[in-house]
């Protein structure tokens, strides 16, 4: 189960690989992959959109 997290963690992260800064479509993209990744592995809904939301507010903006 972790494996399979992890996996899908890791190719929703590749999205902004290589990327000189994080923009609103990186993250919208990612963040949507995570999402689903975290969905997928049984986390609950509430804290699985929570956490997103907080990943996007930081993120967006930063460097990479």
């Amino acid at each position: 189960m972790f494996n399979n997290l992890s996996d899908k963690l890791d190719k929703a992260l590749h999205t902004l690989k290589g990327h000189g800064k994080i923009t609103e479509v990186n993250v919208a993209e990612t963040l949507k992959e995570v999402r689903r990744a975290l969905l997928d592995a049984d986390v609950n809904f509430k804290i699985a959109k929570e956490f997103t939301k907080r990943v996007q507010t930081k993120a967006l903006g930063q460097t990479y």
